[in-house]
């Protein structure tokens, strides 16, 4: 995203560059000096020139008026980009460095400043100053912190280039604590994701496990690929401010268990059997910005003071141990003559009997020749469709470890070369669908508490949401 950031004095002395593309040269910063610091006439905070885009601001009012410059070579946003600068400009005067001497003599403490707060390629990865300041081998003093809260709730402070939306964040960091494991549940109605005095009639609080798996199978029936991408959202309708934990069943938590057995907890046991019998392995966590990364690192323990309204928590990534809903058996050949496609394909449910699947939909792939099927199904429904070249398998709903047949014998037209049928790709069978109530890694929520000072009656739903991602049958 962002190429390369430059940080000059009022004087046009570049005192630290950090290049993040191979495709930028330190002579760049020679271009900006000269176009822009050195230029009387230029009042525009952005500069293009040809594929390269300069945006600038100038540091706090309270410090040497720092030149901050993010270089960039790519359609980028440029909202998000302004915004860094500004976060980035936040941190420097936290830790002294929005002074031209300070900055020369501490200069390292910036250069981690733009690791934690950009990514390898340059990407935003955390602009939220409690958080950017746990992850700092250095802290600022608390004088610092201190005054800067001041001058930032003081009316009468001139801060004109710092926007709201990041003024709005800086009043909490003094009530960081180092002794304090949970950081920012203290910080009750000052969160920047949820604003003080919110109230509702009814308090209620909905959970979804959402998950889409992928699967890829050979002619042979072996697996060739097998992965579930899953997210954790929320719809949060709660008064106050709330701090809400889960536990999940991932194996780092299930290893080090305090809860004995904590399967106990989980009420519908019938409805996911295999999800309740072990342990989930997951990878690629990502978590919403409410989320106390310690104590997940610690404890495994999901905890956080949630926004009102709709959110997703949580991703992640699993890779072993799938639960498969459902399992495709095809024999497809040839007729005799060599001129039609005969197929005969078994669709067997894997989950419970107690669940049902939606909107269960088979592709099935048939020559470019075909003019029509002849098409025979023991359930669902099963038609010829020309524009998709293919067979359509419908279920409204398909009750689980049931199986249905279908045979079929395409139908081409006399002209047709018997080679080309015989040469055909044949593209893999797909299957979409969706289960309710099932979970295809496994991942279940094993507890679910909520504590609040006003001790207010809490309604709690959890729901597993499984779905087809690209679900592919070889024959």
């Amino acid at each position: 995203m962002i190429s390369a950031v430059l940080v000059f004095s009022s004087r046009g002395e570049l005192i630290v560059s950090k290049f993040f593309k191979n495709n930028l040269k330190r002579s760049i910063s020679d271009i900006f000096r000269i176009q822009v610091i050195n230029n009387l006439d230029v009042r525009s905070p952005i500069l293009t020139l040809g594929s390269t885009t300069f945006q600038h601001i100038r540091s706090n009012v309270h410090g040497d008026d720092l030149w901050l410059v993010s270089v960039t070579r790519s359609n980028i946003n440029c909202g998000a980009v302004w915004e860094f600068l500004y976060k980035f400009d936040h941190m420097l005067e936290l830790y002294g460095l929005n002074n031209e001497e300070f900055l020369k003599e501490e200069f390292m403490v910036c250069y981690e400043l733009l690791d934690v707060m950009l990514g390898e390629n340059g990407t935003p990865m955390d602009t939220d100053p409690a958080t950017v300041i746990k992850k700092m081998s250095v802290k600022p003093s608390k004088e610092t912190i201190e005054n800067f809260a001041i001058s930032v709730q003081n009316k009468n402070s001139t801060l004109p280039k710092i926007p709201k939306f990041l003024r709005r964040t800086s009043s909490f960091l003094n009530q960081e604590s180092s002794n304090n494991s949970s950081g920012a549940f203290n910080m009750a109605g000052e969160l920047p994701w949820r604003p003080k005095g919110i109230s509702h009639k009814k308090n209620e609080i909905f959970l979804y496990v959402n998950e889409k798996i992928s699967i890829l199978v050979s002619k042979e029936g072996s697996i060739l690929k097998s992965y579930v991408d899953g997210t954790i959202d929320l719809v949060t309708h709660l008064s106050g401010t709330p701090v809400c934990q889960f536990g999940l069943n991932d194996s780092l938590s299930v290893k080090n268990d305090d809860y004995g057995d904590s399967f106990d907890y989980i009420k519908n046991k019938k409805a996911i059997p295999k999800a309740a019998a072990g342990s989930v392995l997951l990878e690629d966590c990502k978590f919403h910005q409410c989320v106390s990364l310690e104590k997940f690192d610690k404890d495994r323990i999901i905890k956080f003071v949630p926004p009102d309204g709709s959110m997703e928590l949580m991703k992640y990534h699993v890779r072993s141990n799938i639960n498969l809903p459902f399992k495709v058996s095809p024999i497809v050949t040839y007729s005799s003559s060599g001129t039609a496609v005969e197929y005969r394909i078994t669709l067997k449910s894997l989950f419970p009997s107690k669940l049902t699947a939606k909107n269960v939909t088979m592709k099935i792939p048939v020559p470019p020749e075909t003019l029509d099927c002849k098409i025979d199904v023991s359930n669902g429904s099963c038609k010829f469709a020309p524009e998709e070249k293919a067979m359509l398998w419908t279920f409204n709903k398909y009750n689980g470890l049931t199986e249905n047949t279908l045979s079929a014998v395409t139908i081409t037209s006399k002209d047709a070369p018997r080679l080309n049928i015989q040469q055909w790709q044949k593209p893999p069978i797909s299957l979409d669908f969706e289960i309710m109530m099932f979970s295809n890694s496994g991942l279940v929520v094993r507890y679910f508490t909520i504590k609040e000072s006003e001790r207010y009656k809490t309604v709690k739903w959890i729901r597993y949401v499984s779905k087809s991602g690209s679900y592919e049958i070889r024959y």
